[in-house]
């Protein structure tokens, strides 16, 4: 029974310490001025999207000389 109270406040600590750099990363993403960034083949949407370099934050749609210049077309 010990075992499974260890592993529950385990998972709780995990869990906070997750919520913590999450809002930590979305700190640091919304002040990145996202000067540059590459075009990524995005596999969940099975699409290119532009990805900061610096942040790795999903900064949009790939312009379609972006695509072309990313080797996408």
């Amino acid at each position: 029974m010990e075992n499974n109270e260890s592993n529950e406040k385990n998972v709780d600590k995990i869990q906070d310490e997750i919520k913590s750099l999450k809002k930590t990363l979305s700190e640091i993403q919304s002040e990145c001025r996202h000067t540059k960034f590459t075009v990524k083949y995005i596999q969940e949407l099975k699409i290119p999207k532009k990805i900061c370099d610096k942040c790795d934050l999903d900064i949009g749609y790939a312009s379609d000389q972006e695509l072309k210049d990313n080797g996408f077309m």
